[in-house]
């Protein structure tokens, strides 16, 4: 029989889940003053230009010039005209200036690869971010795995992680292993706005979690990674139904509602103490816990529960624990391979913060944590 359960996300540090979509340079500029960037319609823009302009736009834009091309926009652009609206970082806004505004010399691949800036998951007709049901599925999926791993007492697997998930559900393979996968009985919604949902465009920098004078491989090839994140605070609402397999299915591991929801504090809350240690270590503070029991403190593990997901959510996050073989970039050999060793957790952290080469710990964030509340659950 099937159980909706209203649920809420709690947005608690920035979240990315990608929709393979970006802002097209030639869709946007950014409103110094205001430190945003406007996405606009490009048919609106060219029918609000004069004629000469358009004319000059044509002549620019068959030059193949993309910095011309951009700072015409620029130029050319009438606030008048309405678009959407996204917070950007004050180095972001400085970026723009001195690489799209102010830049004399044309470098197709520096213009190009200096404003890719990933859209986070959004509602087309609206605009709005959401939060896709596959995303939260996956995390659930993770924990609930990882409750299996220790009642079946499961570790040093070495094998492939699908074949540890085939064990740990106790799913068939080849053709068959869908139609038994417990987790065919799990339906989650995707989540929408519930209220006002603000998103910001960040970078994302990548530290090492040991004190070291060595940068990261990121560091060293001056990565930018520029993209939009929803900002802690949001608050999205989903629902989650739960089907009982048939007597005569083959599904062996049945869920319930409870292995669900308690198998994510069991999993996630030691993920986000360590975290939180580690950062600490790092010089890097952050409150995420307080928060987590100032505003949920009655409501954790019984309406409450601790959640990860999106874009650098961490390799801990998505593998399981004791059976963790994380892919560790050793750099290049001697003839130019690449090597690569495997340990059971990174040596690395990806976060938010407000430029790519930040020197100071203020304000750096990790991302992806969030609580899911249950709000109500029917029988039907």
């Amino acid at each position: 029989m099937e159980r909706p359960i209203k649920v809420r996300l709690h947005v608690l540090s920035p979240i990315h889940i990608g929709c393979d979509d970006v802002y097209e340079p030639t869709c946007f500029v950014i409103d110094e003053q205001k430190k945003k960037l406007i996405e606009f319609d490009p048919l609106e823009f060219v029918k609000n230009l004069k004629n000469d302009e358009r004319d000059k736009l044509n002549k620019i834009a068959s030059s193949g010039n993309l910095l011309e091309i951009f700072k015409t926009i620029k130029r050319f652009y009438k606030f008048t005209i309405k678009g959407r609206e996204v917070e950007v970082t004050d180095y972001l806004v400085n970026h723009y200036k001195k690489r799209i505004l102010e830049a004399v010399t044309f470098d197709k691949n520096a213009v190009v690869n200096q404003f890719t800036i990933l859209k986070t998951a959004y509602n087309p007709h609206t605009n709005m971010p959401y939060i896709p049901g596959s995303s939260v599925k996956g995390a659930i999926r993770t924990a609930f795995l990882n409750k299996q791993a220790k009642l079946k007492n499961i570790t040093n697997f070495k094998g492939k992680s699908d074949e540890l998930e085939t064990l740990l559900l106790e799913r068939s393979e080849g053709k068959m292993k869908i139609p038994t996968d417990p987790f065919r009985m799990v339906k989650v919604s995707d989540f929408q706005p519930a209220g006002d949902v603000k998103s910001k465009i960040i970078y994302a920098i990548n530290r090492k979690k040991q004190k070291t004078d060595r940068k990261t491989l990121a560091e060293k090839k001056g990565v930018c990674q520029i993209f939009e994140v929803i900002q802690p605070g949001a608050i999205f609402e989903g629902i989650i139904n739960i089907n009982t397999p048939l007597d005569l299915s083959d599904i062996k591991v049945t869920i319930t509602a409870d292995d669900l929801f308690t198998s994510l504090n069991k999993f996630y809350a030691p993920l986000l103490e360590n975290e939180i240690k580690t950062l600490k270590d790092m010089g890097i503070f952050v409150p995420l816990i307080n928060e987590i029991n100032e505003k949920f403190n009655k409501q954790i593990n019984k309406t409450a529960f601790i959640i990860r997901i999106g874009r650098h959510s961490g390799a801990e996050a998505i593998t399981i624990e004791g059976n963790r073989r994380i892919k560790i970039m050793q750099g290049k050999n001697k003839e130019g391979q690449m090597q690569y060793e495997y340990k059971s957790s990174s040596t690395t952290i990806w976060l938010a913060s407000e430029s790519p080469k930040q020197e100071s710990n203020a304000g750096l964030l990790p991302f992806g944590w969030a609580i899911l509340e249950k709000v109500q659950e029917n029988n039907v």
